[in-house]
């Protein structure tokens, strides 16, 4: 049997597999740990979905002469689930705010999938709670879903703060670098902010401080989708740079070890572990990343 990806032939291990299904699985865990995605199959010239176990696993390795497989970038991938997102809820927005009843319900009808994927694709809370649960709750207060064009103001704002949203995902796909300049800019500005969280946490103003952590917190998530979106299309060598004497793969980890410990001490409510960690951890190489990241050249980066 050859196996071509991408119209190369490569060296597939074949060992215990009896069934194409099992050889398309053993490749996928391959190509996903390099940051691609089976987007069609051809067996012997005829076309397969990648998703079809039963008819895959139906065909024996002895009856595959050729299996032809092509793959896209993660990124190819995402970048089309969150247009997908995109277009259907500003098409709701519109159809909400305009009042236009029909459109309202042609959308609707179509809310249960959406509903159902949304949260794995966005990874987005809203007051602690999975977005989808707080969008399935505005629409039962508005009384939408009963055909109903009352909508409460809470939903048209939802409904808009959601496309922003995903807009700004969609130009993390698109142009990562960018993005990773304007989030050194966003820590430039709370930097100074930070430096004043163990004096609020000490002074009892425990609330303020949590705010401006809260606030920081987003950036640092933001930082954490861009590494792997830089590191599959680094046009400009970031990678193999370095900050200060640190490679910047090395320092990146370190950092985001570091966040990772405040989330950590936030869960716990350690108010001292969260001051110490953002004054003599955090603030420091926070500073000196958003430096480092600031002399990147913009054009680091890929489209969708």
């Amino acid at each position: 049997m050859e196996v071509r990806i991408n119209n190369e032939v490569v060296d597939a291990q074949i060992e215990n597999e009896e069934n194409a299904y099992q050889v398309v699985r053993q490749i996928d865990e391959w190509i996903l740990g390099e940051g691609f995605f089976i987007s069609s199959i051809l067996i012997n010239g005829e076309a397969t979905s990648p998703s079809d176990e039963p008819r895959l696993s139906s065909v024996s390795i002895e009856s595959v002469e050729i299996l032809d497989i092509q793959a896209l970038p993660m990124n190819e991938l995402s970048y089309e689930r969150f247009s997908t997102l995109l277009n259907y809820f500003i098409l709701l927005y519109r159809a909400v705010k305009e009042e236009k009843r029909d459109l309202t319900a042609e959308l609707l009808a179509e809310l249960a999938p959406v509903l159902t994927n949304m949260d794995a694709i966005l990874d987005l809370k809203v007051g602690g709670r999975p977005a989808s649960e707080a969008l399935k709750e505005l629409l039962d207060r508005s009384h939408v879903l009963e055909g109903e064009i009352s909508a409460i103001p809470e939903l048209g704002e939802f409904l808009r703060n959601l496309c922003i949203y995903i807009e700004g995902r969609i130009r993390e796909i698109v142009q990562p670098m960018g993005e990773l300049k304007a989030a050194a800019a966003m820590m430039e500005s709370q930097i100074g902010k930070l430096e004043d969280v163990p004096i609020l946490l000490q002074t009892g103003k425990e609330r303020e401080a949590m705010d401006l952590v809260i606030s920081f917190t987003e950036v640092a998530e933001k930082l954490n989708r861009l590494y792997p979106l830089i590191q599959a299309s680094d046009q400009g060598n970031i990678m193999s740079g370095t900050i200060g004497e640190t490679p910047f793969k090395e320092f990146y980890t370190e950092f985001n070890a570091r966040l990772g410990e405040l989330i950590e001490a936030m869960e716990a409510e350690d108010s001292i572990l969260i001051g110490d960690l953002l004054e003599y951890e955090i603030a420091p190489k926070m500073s000196e990343l958003s430096a480092a990241i600031d002399k990147l050249p913009v054009t680091a980066g890929s489209e969708a």
